[in-house]
């Protein structure tokens, strides 16, 4: 008899994030996820003003909320080198470009069973340290930076596999797969992509490439998308090609 549903752990919230200025909401596939995170904190606090006067009823002090401040912090695990893109956000709160005003702003979104909380943040905090040759743990707190939605949970399409680093010769075949489903059970459709840009016929859910040269080296990634539940983007792959 299978166990009764119904509670939900940690592991069933889910974290993108996109570099990116508040005044500009990331397209879908724009996200990128913030994998391996062990805890994640959302929470909301208003500022208060003193809104008391001769006819407050029963001498009570009065007070009406004035500005929101949504905050959201975690911490997580990085068990190789750009595993879930956590360096990319690092080098971002440590540098932020121009691009963002020299301001570490990232888009969140985060999605969990109830809903999904999604908007602009001003990254206040991060840390890391490297207990193990091979294990680096991390932490990040941030601040809203412009409107935050809270809503209910849509249909959505989760990435279960991503795809992985291959380090091939030239002449070897190149081989990428991914696996996702969607919440509704929608069909899938994909689009695979070298560098950000789209690879022609490479569109199901294994990209196959024959006969590998220098020139195919680069970062390859696959967007999913549903008639239903939007799109994302899988996890990039780094490709590299030596000489026979």
């Amino acid at each position: 008899m299978a166990c009764e549903s119904g509670a939900f752990t940690g592991r069933d919230v889910v974290v993108y994030y996109a570099i990116g200025c508040p005044e500009v909401q990331p397209a879908a596939n724009q996200y990128r996820r913030l994998g391996m995170m062990r805890g994640k904190t959302t929470g909301v606090e208003w500022d208060t003003a003193d809104a008391t006067a001769d006819q407050s009823a029963a001498y009570t002090q009065e007070n009406l909320v004035t500005y929101k401040n949504v905050s959201f912090s975690g911490d997580g695990v990085t068990r190789k080198e750009d595993a879930y893109a956590q360096n990319a956000l690092k080098r971002h709160v440590y540098n932020p470009p121009a691009a963002t005003s020299s301001q570490p702003y990232v888009w969140f979104k985060i999605i969990s069973p109830n809903d999904i909380t999604e908007g602009p943040f001003l990254v206040t905090s991060w840390e890391d340290e490297s207990p193990h040759d091979d294990v680096a743990t991390w932490s990040l707190e941030a601040s809203s930076a412009g409107l935050v939605d809270v809503r209910d949970v849509g249909e959505v399409i989760t990435v279960t596999s991503q795809p992985v680093d291959k380090a091939l010769t030239e002449g070897q075949t190149l081989t990428l797969t991914v696996a996702a489903a969607a919440t509704d059970n929608s069909p899938l459709t994909y689009q695979w992509q070298k560098d950000g840009s789209d690879i022609s016929g490479a569109t199901s859910a294994t990209y196959t490439k024959a006969n590998v040269a220098e020139a195919d080296e680069g970062s390859y990634a696959c967007i999913v998308s549903s008639p239903t539940a939007g799109s994302v983007t899988s996890n990039p792959a780094t490709v590299t090609v030596s000489a026979d």
